[in-house]
């Protein structure tokens, strides 16, 4: 009797419990959760108010405050001007907006596989840097913020040193865009229109805070200027004469992160892994005027250079892997080999490999990064970079150099390299 009793109790605590567990492990579980992860960073410019009934479209004028877009600018510029952006900087890249999308935090371009305001890749061809993002002004907003405080902290160092709108707009095209100066598809003339009217419309004279936020690259001890007075064909400068011919997988360096180098200014612990590819010049005719500034051309020009036969192929940063690939007959793989192109979506870079070090890390050379190129000043040029394997693997966000994928020519016999 005694034991029916005990199991009529029992039955009724776990009849009467059982529903608030349901309830209660799940929080439980988010608090442990958040409380075991110190790395999660809330915005701090919450303060803003939401746009909830935003319902996407087009609808309205950039220069009507009271109109759906109106409503989405104000807020697209009370975020950024609390995040320390200049009023040139916030009309410049709200009117790339308006170029891109009509600013239309819904807008999907099937073709391209990109939507959002500001177009970011979906899947496909342009990558996916949108992911989960909600399809609004506020989480839109959220993730442009947060890529230009990580994987895309070029543009916001470009934005931060641009003195007025053109120099905003080329800042966000070349760096958050992914586009090249010369890209027919920037309007810069027509943006600028639209950037003057916005400044005007919303009363954006006001300057930036953002500083130079100098901790973006961690550059080589010696402070080299570039000079476009500096011969660019040079290869001695470029190349040690008593190249040691270290095969890949080997070696090691002081620097472990992303480092940036002037040609003319490699560390000597470097040295011994940049090729000398038989004292030839850089034949810039293997690419076109317009891309002698640009990561691409000198991709196009130096692997013309160091293989033999010589080929041809042409694209942006992003395919150029896959470029080189279809001209020598080789695939495109995630194996970095000295001699290699390599491609990266993050957003919009190119290189040669020079050398895989014993820990993975990369030693490259590539042209309009920090010192060299368009955001370097010089033309016909390149640096030397090493990146870290970390950066340049999958899922990396690291402007230029995540989610790499490389193409090799001696893949195909036909091919030799000549260092």
């Amino acid at each position: 009797m005694k034991n029916k009793i005990k199991r009529a109790v029992m039955l009724k605590i776990m009849t009467i419990s059982a529903p608030l567990l349901v309830v209660l492990v799940p929080v439980l579980l988010i608090i442990v959760l958040t409380m075991n992860n110190p790395s999660v960073t809330c915005q701090t410019d919450d303060t803003t108010p939401a746009m909830t009934s935003d319902k996407g479209g087009s609808k309205g004028s950039f220069e009507d405050k009271n109109s759906d877009v109106g409503k989405r600018i104000s807020y697209i510029i009370d975020r950024f001007k609390k995040a320390g952006y200049s009023g040139d900087n916030i009309a410049a890249m709200v009117a790339v907006g308006w170029r891109e999308s009509n600013l239309d935090p819904k807008a999907v371009n099937p073709a391209g596989s990109v939507k959002g305001i500001w177009q970011w890749g979906a899947g496909g061809i342009n990558g996916n840097r949108y992911q989960n993002t909600a399809d609004s002004v506020e989480g839109q907003v959220d993730l442009a913020l947060k890529e230009l405080g990580t994987s895309h902290r070029a543009a916001r160092l470009g934005l931060a040193a641009a003195k007025d709108i053109d120099s905003s707009a080329l800042a966000w095209d070349t760096g958050f865009e992914g586009v090249s100066a010369s890209d027919g598809q920037r309007k810069p003339s027509q943006v600028k229109a639209w950037a003057e009217s916005i400044k005007k419309t919303y009363d954006l004279n006001f300057s930036g805070s953002l500083g130079n936020d100098t901790t973006i690259v961690s550059d080589s001890s010696q402070s080299a200027q570039n000079s476009t007075a500096n011969d660019s064909n040079n290869q001695g400068a470029y190349c040690n004469t008593g190249d040691s011919g270290s095969a890949d997988g080997t070696g090691k360096i002081k620097a472990t992160s992303l480092s940036f180098w002037d040609k003319n200014s490699v560390p000597d612990d470097v040295k011994p892994y940049l090729h000398n590819i038989n004292q030839k010049k850089l034949d810039w005719g293997h690419t076109t005027a317009d891309a002698y500034n640009q990561c691409a051309g000198f991709s196009q020009v130096y692997m013309n250079a160091i293989w033999s036969p010589n080929f041809t192929f042409r694209g942006n940063g992003n395919v150029t892997a896959e470029a080189v690939a279809q001209a020598t007959g080789v695939k495109v793989t995630t194996t970095p080999k000295a001699g290699a192109v390599f491609a990266s979506d993050r957003p919009n870079h190119t290189g040669v490999v020079l050398h895989v070090l014993a820990n993975g890390d990369l030693i490259i050379a590539n042209q309009n990064v920090v010192k060299s190129g368009q955001n370097g000043g010089t033309s016909q040029d390149y640096e030397i970079t090493l990146v870290p394997k970390k950066d340049y693997g999958k899922d990396s966000q690291v402007t230029g150099y995540g989610d790499m994928t490389f193409a090799y020519p001696g893949d195909n016999p036909k091919y030799k390299l000549n260092w």
